[in-house]
């Protein structure tokens, strides 16, 4: 049988020539502690107003009804953090999320990920690969901890010990069996909350989020006329991330950055930031119908940004 460390060795220099910064391999099993996770996490009510998430379990907790049974997954990872966007964020009355502020994620990593599902199916003609980029109901954190490519944190997001958690995940499912032997990464949380004590809305445990109380949660899956406060942010939110000492400290002494111009800041963040509040619905779709929020209506857009004006001018009389 195949060894994972094997293919590894052979594809890796593709892999990063083809742009991805992080990559490992574990079976395709979701282990029991995280299915029980998944299924009290939506017992609970804590998957908000995301309806779709309780649906399609047979395929998120076992791959079943893929038309094939995988029984290995390459995983794939590519940072997004762009040092430009401190410089342009601290000095406007709004936020987006990193990963909001260039292309469209999903369609950058099935484009870097084309040659190698070519060469894996060169290699293995009489095997199955299907990539996954939040397409699959697959819990894609899950996977690439069993990876080796990190630790899911106290604020539920995977840390690497030298990138930090700023990169997005990209799955390859396969029938091609593999012998793994990965050496798990450890939690390295310790007592640190900084996360959990951050958060405005307080929708954080240790190793845990209840999504209904997620700024994040608000702006891209809440579809009401209102919803609550979102301190600043229109699409998206980062604060957890910010806080946290692997992203703060670690992988900011170290210079980690994207190296991926798709990911970096656009040109509008820029030039004229402020004008991205009164985006009428051409504006808007001009702007962003190649970005990860294009998934977000007008309506939508239009809610969050009067209500961050509101918040603005609210924290402006405040500190005068």
């Amino acid at each position: 049988m195949l060894e994972s460390k094997e293919l590894i060795s052979e594809l890796g220099g593709l892999i990063e020539t083809s742009g991805f910064d992080l990559y490992g391999i574990c079976k395709a099993i979701i282990p029991e502690e995280d299915k029980s996770h998944i299924l009290s996490w939506v017992e609970k009510g804590k998957n908000g107003k995301m309806d779709w998430y309780p649906k399609n379990m047979d395929l998120r907790l076992d791959f079943k009804n893929l038309g094939f049974e995988p029984r290995s997954v390459i995983v794939l990872g590519v940072l997004y953090n762009d040092p430009e966007y401190e410089n342009i964020f601290k000095t406007i009355p709004f936020r987006f999320s990193r990963y909001a502020i260039g292309e469209d994620y999903h369609r950058v990593l099935r484009r870097l990920a084309k040659p190698i599902l070519k060469e894996l199916k060169n290699r293995y003609p009489n095997n199955r690969f299907r990539q996954g980029v939040d397409s699959l109901p697959i819990p894609e954190k899950v996977l690439a901890r069993e990876s080796a490519l990190g630790w899911i944190a106290k604020n539920t997001n995977l840390i690497h010990p030298e990138f930090g958690s700023y990169f997005f995940i990209s799955v390859i499912l396969t029938d091609l069996p593999m012998e793994i032997a990965n050496l798990p990464v450890k939690d390295r949380c310790g007592s640190c909350t900084a996360c959990i004590d951050a958060c405005p809305t307080g929708a954080l445990e240790p190793y845990r989020i209840d999504a209904g109380k997620c700024i994040s949660h608000h702006t891209l899956e809440d579809r009401s006329p209102t919803i609550p406060d979102t301190f600043g942010w229109i699409a998206g939110c980062d604060i957890c991330q910010e806080v946290c000492p692997w992203n703060r400290v670690k992988a900011k002494k170290k210079g980690i950055q994207t190296l991926r111009e798709e990911f970096k800041l656009r040109p509008f963040f820029r030039e004229n930031p402020n004008s991205i509040l009164d985006l009428d619905e051409n504006g808007f779709a001009k702007l962003f119908a190649d970005s990860a929020i294009s998934r977000m209506d007008y309506s939508m857009f239009q809610r969050n940004a009067n209500q961050c004006k509101e918040w603005s001018q609210k924290n402006h009389r405040h500190r005068s």
